[in-house]
């Protein structure tokens, strides 16, 4: 380490620890707030939404999502930076030697107590770590680690985020492909006007039978790929690729959906996958839940639109996610999804198989591959753990691994633990 890496490190070390004072959230928790994240994510929880329906349950109201925590203390798309911040400060510093890139690529959640309308919470942040230069699939950079209580203004604990940033340099990036090696046409959308004889789109039915060839369907193409035959619901037998699921998730017998694709000479072709699963109206106890249990998987179209009404349904303006432009001059290769947006869909996912009145006790999320627009991000998810849940109310505490992939790879690596009945 020569002199002037060994000043370098210094100044980062000299910031770790340092606290900014409180960041007062604009405004109070509400009900119109909770309904555009629902509907930027597709989450029908009556929790969220159904008055009526809350004040009957377990809940006794309308809760906030346990992921939007962070969200709420935000600044929106008018930003007023007090430039002394700490996060500055550290970013003023690895700027210097190129890294001005950024990314949120983990969170650790605590709950202490879900959100209701009209909470009125502050943040008190502080600079947890920053590490030491690391070589990633971004480019070389720092993680840099911002800790957050957050509180409401009278002083009660609500929760604790830990954010992992990571500001990296946008020259070392490795090149990558302009669009997913794949030899059906991206983006991932509607076909437009399909041949008359093709199944129509949405069409359910039950796999039969699938392989997986041992070649290639397209010498550009090194993924695997599956194919499979499905009997409809009206009897009609099909024969196409599987998309968006990873082998391992495919089975005979499993439930699929048509979806219409275009491949890249411009034809039509009917496709099979899995269906969005179905979304529990009552609450799974601890008895109905094993060590092992799989959830069904989830294929989620990734496109400009939703990436944009995820960011703006939790208040991150950051350009990367809204403006091609600025995210290509700071090394992606497209908008991407935000991290509060892909933790909103794993909420989302996970309260979907559990039900309205399961409780999100932690969360932890670990981001890689980005999430572009004409891809699919596919969840996928496993019960890890059992146990008594702590105190005199009862209940069960379930962990719920969760995985979620695109055709770069692995996007989300989450764990949750859920409060059951």
């Amino acid at each position: 380490m020569t002199a002037s890496d060994a000043d370098f490190r210094a100044r980062l070390d000299a910031l770790i620890g340092l606290t900014d004072p409180p960041r007062r959230a604009k405004d109070p928790v509400t009900e119109a707030a909770i309904r555009i994240w629902c509907d930027a994510v597709g989450d029908e929880n009556p929790a969220y939404q159904d008055a009526q329906w809350a004040d009957r349950s377990a809940w006794g109201g309308i809760v906030a999502p346990a992921t939007s925590l962070n969200m709420w203390t935000l600044p929106g798309n008018r930003r007023s930076h007090r430039h002394a911040e700490s996060l500055d400060r550290v970013n003023e510093v690895l700027a210097e030697r190129g890294f001005t890139s950024v990314a949120a690529v983990q969170t650790e959640h605590t709950y202490v107590r879900p959100l209701r309308p009209g909470d009125h919470l502050a943040q008190f942040p502080s600079i947890g770590a920053v590490s030491p230069e690391k070589s990633t699939r971004l480019g070389r950079g720092h993680f840099v680690d911002l800790v957050s209580d957050y509180r409401t203004l009278d002083g009660e604990p609500v929760g604790r985020v830990v954010l992992r940033m990571l500001r990296w340099n946008p020259a070392t990036r490795a090149k990558v492909p302009a669009t997913p090696g794949d030899r059906l046409a991206r983006p991932v959308r509607p076909a437009g006007a399909a041949p008359a004889d093709l199944p129509p789109a949405g069409a359910t039915g039950t796999l039969t039978a699938h392989l997986q060839p041992g070649y290639a369907a397209d010498p550009l193409d090194e993924r695997p790929y599956l194919v499979g035959t499905a009997e409809l619901a009206d009897g009609t037998h099909l024969s196409g690729d599987v998309v968006d699921l990873r082998p391992d998730l495919v089975y005979d017998g499993m439930p699929v959906v048509v979806a219409h694709r275009r491949t890249r000479d411009g034809q039509t072709l009917p496709v099979l996958t899995a269906p969005r699963p179905v979304r529990r109206t009552s609450t799974r106890t601890g008895a109905e839940v094993s060590t092992g249990q799989r959830l069904a998987p989830w294929p989620v179209p990734v496109t400009q639109l939703s990436i944009a009404a995820l960011a703006t349904a939790t208040f991150d303006f950051n350009d990367v996610h809204l403006d091609r432009d600025a995210a290509l001059e700071r090394g992606a290769r497209d908008v991407y999804m935000n991290i509060l947006g892909s933790s909103a869909l794993v909420n989302c996912y996970l309260t979907d198989w559990a039900g309205p009145e399961a409780r999100v006790v932690d969360f932890r999320t670990r981001l890689a591959a980005q999430n572009h627009p004409g891809d699919t991000f596919t969840l996928d998810g496993v019960v890890t753990g059992l146990a008594p849940a702590p105190g005199a109310t009862g209940g069960t505490h379930v962990t719920v691994d969760v995985r979620g992939t695109n055709s770069l790879g692995d996007h989300v690596i989450a764990s949750a633990t859920l409060a059951l009945p």
